[in-house]
C-alpha cells in the first residue's frame, strides 16, 4: 500500500512537471542570436505576407523513465497544438501577428493509466502578439489573458507557450558553412510554476533547401545546459526536476517570403526529481522530441 501511494504521488507530479514542460515553450531558445563567424550574406527576417493565413500543428513527445525506490517507472506524454497565423501590421520595427488556437490536447500514459485529451479552454481563442524581426517576443500581453487548465495539471496561460513559438534568427546575413553561438537563459514563473533554462547553442548555416518550391534556409544547432523546473502540487508541496540536458535543433526558415516552415528539436535530461515534503529523490531521464510546422 505504500508503495502504491508513492507511485500515485510521483506519477502525479511526473505530469505536473511535464505539463509545465509544454506550457512553458517547445524549445530551447529565445533571444536574438549574435552572430560570431561570417558577415553579409542572407538576411533573415520574420515578414509574415500579409492578406494570408498560415496554418501550424507542434506535436511534443515526452518520455520520463525513472527508478522510484529501485522499481523502474515509466511516463508518456503525447501534446499537440494547432494554430493559425497572420500579419496584421506593423509596430515601429516590429511584426504584429494576430494567433488563432485551432486546438490544443495532452495524453499520459503511466502506471496509473491513460488520461488527457483536448483542452476546451483554449479552442477558437484568438490574440495578437509581437514579434520583433528576428523572432524575440516583444509584447504577450494578450496571449497572457488566455488561461487554460490541463486535467491534472494546473492552471497556465498562452504566454508560455509563445515565448518560444517563434525561433530566433540571427541578427545578420549568413552564409553557408557560417556558424555562431549563443548564451541564453529561460526564465519563466507562473502563480505555481517556474522553469530556469540556461542554455548554449552552436549554430550552422547549412544553406538553401528547396521545399515545395520555397527556398529555404537550413540552420541546425547543437544545445546543451541546465533545466531547473518547480511546480506545486496539493497534498505534495514542491515538486522539483533538475539536471544538464543536450539536444539538436533543425531550422527551416522561408528566405524571401519570411516565415518559419519547420522547426525541430530533441533533448535529453539526466537529472533527478525531488519533493522535499514526501522526503523523496529519485534518478531520472527525460527525452523530448518536438516537430513544429506549417501545414496545408
Amino acid at each position: 500500500m505504500k508503495n502504491l501511494k508513492i507511485k500515485n504521488l510521483v506519477v502525479t507530479g511526473l505530469i505536473l512537471i511535464l505539463s509545465l514542460i509544454f506550457s512553458m515553450g517547445y524549445s530551447q531558445r529565445k533571444s536574438d542570436q549574435p552572430l560570431l563567424k561570417g558577415s553579409g550574406g542572407t538576411k533573415l527576417e520574420y515578414n509574415y505576407p500579409a492578406g494570408k493565413t498560415f496554418k501550424y500543428v507542434t506535436n511534443t513527445k515526452i518520455v520520463e523513465d525513472m527508478d522510484v525506490n529501485g522499481q523502474s517507472m515509466m511516463v508518456n506524454v503525447a501534446m499537440s497544438m494547432g494554430c493559425e497565423v497572420k500579419s496584421v501590421g506593423k509596430v515601429a520595427e516590429n511584426l504584429k501577428l494576430e494567433i488563432k488556437i485551432d486546438s490544443l490536447t495532452q495524453n499520459v500514459e503511466s502506471p496509473q493509466g491513460t488520461n488527457g485529451g483536448s483542452v476546451n479552454d483554449v479552442k477558437g481563442k484568438v490574440f495578437n502578439i509581437v514579434i520583433s524581426p528576428a523572432g524575440k517576443p516583444v509584447d504577450l500581453s494578450e496571449a497572457a489573458k488566455i488561461v487554460y487548465t490541463m486535467e491534472g495539471s494546473g492552471e497556465s496561460n498562452l504566454s508560455q507557450t509563445f515565448l518560444t513559438y517563434f525561433p530566433a534568427l540571427p541578427k545578420t546575413g549568413v552564409n553557408p558553412g557560417d556558424t555562431w553561438a549563443t548564451n541564453d537563459t529561460i526564465d519563466s514563473k507562473t502563480q505555481s510554476n517556474s522553469l530556469w533554462m540556461p542554455v548554449q547553442s552552436n549554430f550552422k548555416f547549412e544553406g538553401i533547401e528547396n521545399i515545395d518550391g520555397i527556398d529555404c534556409a537550413k540552420i541546425t544547432a547543437t544545445l546543451s545546459g541546465t533545466r531547473k523546473m518547480s511546480t506545486q502540487s496539493q497534498g505534495m508541496g514542491d515538486i522539483k526536476t533538475s539536471g544538464p540536458f543536450t539536444g539538436t535543433q533543425t531550422l527551416l526558415f522561408a528566405v524571401k517570403e519570411g516565415y518559419l516552415v519547420k522547426e525541430s528539436v530533441t533533448s535529453k535530461l539526466t537529472g533527478n526529481i525531488e519533493i522535499p515534503d514526501q522526503n523523496m529523490n529519485f534518478p531520472v531521464v527525460m527525452t523530448i522530441t518536438s516537430t513544429h510546422e506549417i501545414v496545408k
